[in-house]
């Protein structure tokens, strides 16, 4: 009698502890750090530099950003291009980034800056979109380029 009446209840428990194991979130998906880098020369230097640009995701719907710049080949920073802090949220496969504070470059001119030395832009568009990849591991700033269109498509990859 012990037997069955510990049988039914060892049962019992596990019928009663399975859980649906739904699709998870999309919040959780995106959470992490994306990032699109590219080299080159840009400005009145003629040195050639990377060029790094951070998303990180968080699960409570806040993004941060990092634009800064690095030697080619090293992953120390010289300095920044941007950062901003915002919220994000995500339907029908994009995520919409809303600035809360963006700070950038006063000059077109020069590479990068001391992080302090960046200006907070205002009455600035306050969102951006990107596409996202279905196994959430990219994102795009276009979906495509039409033939002859002049564009230019940002692939940030997840790296954490």
């Amino acid at each position: 009698m012990k037997t069955n009446l510990l049988a039914f209840i060892l049962i019992a428990t596990l019928i009663f502890s399975c859980k649906d194991v739904g699709e998870p979130s999309p919040n959780s998906r995106i959470e992490g750090t994306y990032q699109h880098s590219l080299q080159g020369k840009f400005g009145w230097e003629d040195k050639e530099y990377r060029y790094v640009n951070i998303l990180k995701f968080k699960p409570d719907g806040t993004v941060n950003g990092e634009n800064y710049t690095t030697e080619v080949g090293s992953d120390e920073i010289l300095g920044y291009r941007g950062y901003f802090s915002g919220f994000y949220s995500i339907s029908e496969g994009k995520v919409t980034i809303s600035y809360d504070e963006i700070y950038r470059l006063d000059y077109t001119d020069i590479t990068y800056v001391a992080k302090e030395s960046l200006s907070l832009i205002q009455n600035e568009d306050n969102s951006v979109e990107y596409f996202i990849s279905e196994d959430f591991s990219k994102l795009f700033s276009s979906k495509s380029c039409q033939p002859n269109e002049n564009c230019a498509i940002f692939v940030y990859e997840k790296v954490d």
